[in-house]
């Protein structure tokens, strides 16, 4: 196997001076060797195998005791770290005139392990929500978090993030704990108020704010305390059909309505192909929400029998503006792709709950110096459009520091023998 980093790039470099973090030197190091190898290296990202990547790095077993021991704050350089992303964003923003409409989405995503995983704190049986078909896994093993991102523009971060626990799990966890290390329960809905508190008064308040959510956390509460955030600040997201509106549940308003004239929609999908959906808007009020809505009914066909259902806050929004709004709700769903399958979030070894989330803000600060680099590409004459262009540009530039790296001690040793013994690394070779 040979060896793909020589040394930290410039960009990761630049990056991460810009924050205020109270890391020590070596501290600093582990950072940005874990990060390095999370977007450089190809296949799984444990920890030995993140380090195995690197031209003259220590033991693996010293980033191990950096996640477990080491006396640092993940907590204090996620909030560094969003807070820094969300500036450069905003200042981004006003220095190209887009109008301030500020789009916050919010998801949550099940980190999948092995079902006999038992060693790992934290991991635990989850709803698979999404399961849907004959032989479908309605539960697995893993972690879930729930994210927040923020999207103005051409502009996003992948602002910010919280681990979410069963109560059962938090339970366990805490019988072998003291008092002063016990974890405390919080639900879905808690995790994203704290998330939304965070955010509030970072966003200059002239702004217009949307909060993009799914069924699953279309609350009462969510949309109660999103409305007191100000005037500007408004929810939209889909909803359940059992949901009563105006004493009546969505799915009799469908069947009441089925007479009713439908306004035909086209919409771009994520593809870039375009869909035509039937609409019929309501306005009313939810139960136990003291305040007017607007519901959108959305089929596909006039014969669909399980249409979706839509509510925001801004009664002032036609249909069509809706349903395209809550479209750049996607954009959280290539997020987690990205953190799965090219960064290696679910590849965590670390058995304490502590040491987990720790592997979690890294892999997190991985995705924010991604979007980092998207920003400051759009500065060039050929700026990247994807996350992915950035991660194969990050890349090349590694395999070209190596190459140059591994030229230079060829020519100052006179031979190879030094070259390959430092950037390659031994296999046993069957015989």
């Amino acid at each position: 196997m040979i060896k793909t980093i020589i040394r930290p790039s410039d960009a990761l470099t630049l990056f991460f001076s810009e924050l205020d973090q109270p890391l020590s030197k070596p501290q600093q190091q582990h950072v940005m060797r874990i990060v390095e190898g999370l977007i450089v290296g190809p296949g799984r990202k444990t920890l030995n195998q993140l380090y195995a990547h690197w031209v003259d790095a220590p033991d693996a077993s010293a980033v191990a005791d950096f996640l477990r021991v080491s006396p640092w704050s993940d907590g204090s350089l996620n909030q560094m770290v969003a807070e820094m992303s969300l500036g450069d964003m905003i200042e981004r923003v006003k220095q190209d005139g887009i109008p301030p409409l500020v789009y916050v989405s919010f998801d949550d995503s099940t980190t999948v392990k092995d079902k006999d995983t038992h060693a790992l704190e934290g991991v635990d049986w989850q709803h698979d929500h999404n399961a849907s078909g004959r032989g479908s896994a309605k539960y697995n093993k893993g972690m879930v978090h729930v994210s927040c991102r923020v999207e103005i523009g051409d502009y996003s971060v992948p602002f910010t993030y919280r681990i979410y626990l069963r109560e059962k799990t938090v339970r366990q966890l805490n019988r072998v704990r003291s008092r002063e290390e016990r974890l405390r329960f919080r639900t879905k809905y808690q995790l994203t108020r704290e998330m939304l508190k965070e955010l509030q008064p970072l966003l200059p308040k002239a702004w217009k704010v949307y909060v993009l959510f799914d069924s699953w956390y279309a609350s009462a509460k969510l949309i109660k305390f999103i409305r007191r955030q100000g005037g500007r600040w408004f929810c939209l997201g889909a909803i359940k059909s059992n949901r009563i509106l105006d004493g009546k549940s969505l799915s009799q308003w469908n069947k009441d309505l089925k007479h009713k004239h439908y306004d035909s929609i086209e919409l771009k999908t994520a593809t870039g192909s375009k869909k035509t959906y039937l609409t019929r808007t309501i306005t009313g009020r939810l139960n136990d929400v003291p305040f007017d809505v607007c519901v959108v009914i959305s089929k596909r066909s006039p014969r669909d029998s399980h249409p979706k259902y839509y509510v925001c806050t801004d009664t002032t929004l036609s249909a069509v503006k809706i349903l395209k709004r809550y479209s750049k709700r996607w954009s959280i769903e290539t997020d987690y792709w990205y953190l799965k399958q090219c960064l290696g979030l679910g590849e965590f070894r670390v058995q304490h709950y502590e040491a987990i989330h720790k592997w979690y803000s890294l892999v997190h600060f991985a995705l924010h110096f991604l979007y980092y680099q998207l920003r400051r590409s759009k500065e060039s004459d050929l700026p990247f459009t994807s996350i992915a262009q950035v991660i194969e540009h990050h890349r090349q530039h590694h395999a070209q520091a190596l190459l140059i790296a591994a030229c230079e001690q060829a020519i100052v040793d006179g031979n190879t023998e030094g070259v390959v013994n430092r950037f390659i690394l031994p296999t046993r070779i069957a015989a």
